[in-house]
């Protein structure tokens, strides 16, 4: 039992009575003696039976066919717990031979024991293969589950995408018409996950509009699939929004929206405040302006669409034709005074400093607002007709000041004569912080038509003080659902 281990062979080992040992082999089969091959194996923990109805013996290196014995050796064999155990554990066959069985027997033995293995090995193979695809078939489904716990996620909860950079729009303008070079505006973002991009239309858009965009790389080919064009509507003005069909995957790049118009007529595209940063700025061909593009751009989950949204913190788009009017359109403000018969003496005036006035240079209306009550402005000179909504671009001027309430609104020219009277024509009151842009609105109870006088609005509510509150009116969009001239 403790003799060496002889080196395993490469053939499958048949074990054999030691007067069977010496003859020819079958093909394939290596014959040992029945001693011989007890003296390869291993013992765990002494003779017999290990502890806790382990073998005490182990196989060594080598792959055992079976065992072919005379019935004196298979006795003997069937009398060693240790042996029985470990020929039951293992699977090893035990064939008895008849007395006198010479090579012949011996041969048609290990043929049995070949075609027992051959049959054991394909069922084995079923099994294992039964196994695999029940395996396959748990995992698959297991996908399926997960993938759709993920959707019903995704659809329950979570946000399908989000605004990750927001330009404001001003007074300023670029013009695209069929036929010129794309506009081109570097992303603030990766193109990894890029869904969706609002631009913002100046003036109404012309009949038979149409505009592309196209996601670009600013060196190399386009991204693939990442292109959309629309029919803009007839007298439509406001943000409008280009989704791409599914969002791109990949590796983070830097990208580039390329817009042009490819149908009739030219487009006026909103411009963002002036950047001191060339690299964020819009390109027309050649020429490099000023100022990015205004716009809100959303990202989602890599090859994911992005549904349409609408801010409620931002007026609905009205019907009708939208036209852009500029400050110097218009006459010189005034400021409306407080109602000398309800108010007293003492609060008709400010306590704090106030002023109404156009600032030239910046061609922008300029209110400044009181720290205790609304500061109103009246501009004349606006002819309308049929005036649905008016919307105002604003801005504080200054960082160092503190937050400003701005509002707009329109009357018949002549009918509001103080503050008090113009709270009443006046729309949602916007909170800006220092140095933020945004967007004032108003839509009136019915249409005005006739000359019309514009109402500007300021206030600094609950503020310790109103030093350097720079609050500027850059310009009005008038939607009107016919054409009237300013």
């Amino acid at each position: 039992m403790n003799a060496p281990l002889s080196p395993a062979p490469d053939a499958p080992v048949l074990v054999v009575s030691a007067p069977l040992a010496a003859a020819q082999p079958p093909e394939g089969v290596t014959l040992m003696a029945l001693d011989r091959w007890r003296a390869t194996l291993i013992p765990l923990g002494g003779a017999g039976s290990g502890s806790g109805g382990l073998p005490g013996l182990a196989l060594g290196d080598m792959t055992v066919l079976g065992l072919c014995l005379a019935e004196a050796d298979a006795e003997a064999v069937a009398g060693d717990p240790a042996l029985s155990a470990l020929l039951d554990a293992a699977a090893i066959p035990l064939r008895r031979l008849p007395p006198q069985a010479g090579a012949a027997a011996l041969a048609a033995a290990a043929l049995a024991l070949l075609l027992d293995r051959h049959r054991a090995v394909l069922r084995q193979g079923a099994a294992d293969r039964a196994a695999l695809a029940a395996l396959r078939s748990a995992h698959m489904q297991m996908q399926t589950d997960h993938a759709e716990l993920e959707s019903w996620v995704w659809d329950a909860l979570a946000p399908k995408h989000k605004l990750v950079r927001a330009w404001p729009a001003t007074a300023d303008t670029a013009t695209l018409a069929a036929g010129d070079a794309p506009l081109r505006q570097p992303l603030p973002v990766p193109a990894r996950g890029f869904a969706a991009v609002d631009v913002h239309l100046a003036a109404s858009a012309p009949a038979g509009a149409r505009l592309r965009m196209t996601l670009v790389r600013p060196v190399g080919p386009d991204f693939e699939d990442a292109a959309t064009e629309i029919d803009l509507p007839e007298g439509h003005a406001g943000w409008l929004r280009l989704t791409l069909p599914r969002a791109p995957g990949g590796a983070p790049e830097d990208a580039e929206v390329a817009l042009a118009a490819t149908g009739d007529g030219a487009l006026q595209l909103s411009l963002a405040p002036e950047s001191p940063f060339a690299d964020v700025c819009a390109r027309s061909g050649d020429r490099a302006l000023a100022r990015p593009l205004a716009l809100r751009v959303y990202r989602t989950l890599p090859r994911m669409p992005a549904p349409p949204l609408h801010d409620t913190r931002r007026p609905l788009p009205a019907d009708g034709v939208t036209r852009l009017i500029r400050p110097s359109d218009l006459g010189p403000p005034e400021q409306l005074p407080y109602w000398a018969r309800r108010v007293r003496r003492g609060l008709r005036a400010y306590p704090d400093f106030t002023a109404v006035e156009h600032w030239t240079d910046e061609d922008a209306h300029f209110v400044h607002p009181s720290a205790h009550r609304p500061v109103v402005a009246r501009v004349p000179g606006l002819s309308a007709e049929a005036l649905v909504q008016l919307r105002g671009i604003v801005q504080i001027g200054r960082h160092d000041t503190m937050e400003v309430a701005f509002a707009i609104g329109a009357a018949p020219a002549g009918t509001v004569g103080s503050a008090e009277q113009a709270l009443g024509h006046l729309g949602p009151w916007v909170h800006l912080l220092p140095a933020e842009w945004g967007e004032v609105w108003y839509e009136p109870p019915a249409a005005l038509s006739g000359p019309v006088d514009l109402l500007l609005a300021t206030a600094m509510p609950n503020m310790p003080f109103n030093r350097n509150a720079d609050a500027l009116f850059h310009g009005y969009r008038l939607t009107s659902r016919a054409g009237g001239a300013a």
